[in-house]
C-alpha cells in the first residue's frame, strides 16, 4: 500500500500519533512543519520510508483533508488552528474552599454602657480658651 493511501486512511490514528509529538488541543495552533515531521515519523514506525519532498507533498494533501473535514482551521500558509472538541482540554474543578474564618467575638458590654446613647464627643467637657504663657516680654 503506497504512504498517502495509508495515511489518508488511518488520519485519524495520525492524529493520536501527532499528539504524542506536539501539544494538540482544540483552539491550539499547530505548523506545518510539527504536522510534516509527524508524518515523516508516522510511516516510518509503520515500516514505510518516504522522501522529505515526498512527505511535504503528503502533509500537504493530509492538511487539506483535515480542512475539509474542519478539524484544522487556516491561519495562514504555515499555521493552522485545531477546531475538535475531542481535544479540548480537560476543566479543572476548582479547589474546595476552606471554610470561613469565624467571626471575633464581640467586645463584652460594659455595665451603664447602653445606658449612654450620646456620643462620646457630646459627653466630653466644653473647650476652654487655650492659655496664655505667662511670661510677657520685656
Amino acid at each position: 500500500m503506497k504512504a498517502q493511501e495509508y495515511l489518508l486512511k488511518h488520519s485519524k490514528e495520525f492524529l493520536t500519533y501527532l499528539r504524542t509529538k506536539v501539544p494538540v488541543y482544540h483552539l491550539s495552533n499547530i505548523f506545518f512543519r510539527d504536522v510534516h515531521y509527524a508524518v515523516i515519523d508516522f510511516l516510518s514506525a509503520e515500516g514505510m520510508k518516504i522522501q522529505y519532498t515526498a512527505a511535504e507533498s503528503l502533509t500537504r494533501t493530509l492538511i487539506e483533508k483535515f480542512e475539509k473535514e474542519k478539524l484544522l482551521g487556516r491561519i495562514d500558509y504555515q499555521t493552522w488552528v485545531v477546531q475538535n472538541l475531542d481535544y479540548r482540554t480537560p476543566v479543572r474543578k476548582p479547589a474546595a474552599a476552606a471554610a470561613p474564618a469565624r467571626p471575633a467575638a464581640p467586645a463584652p458590654a460594659l455595665p451603664g454602657a447602653a445606658a449612654s446613647a450620646r456620643p462620646a464627643a457630646a459627653t466630653a467637657p466644653a473647650a476652654s480658651k487655650p492659655e496664655t504663657s505667662s511670661t510677657q516680654p520685656a
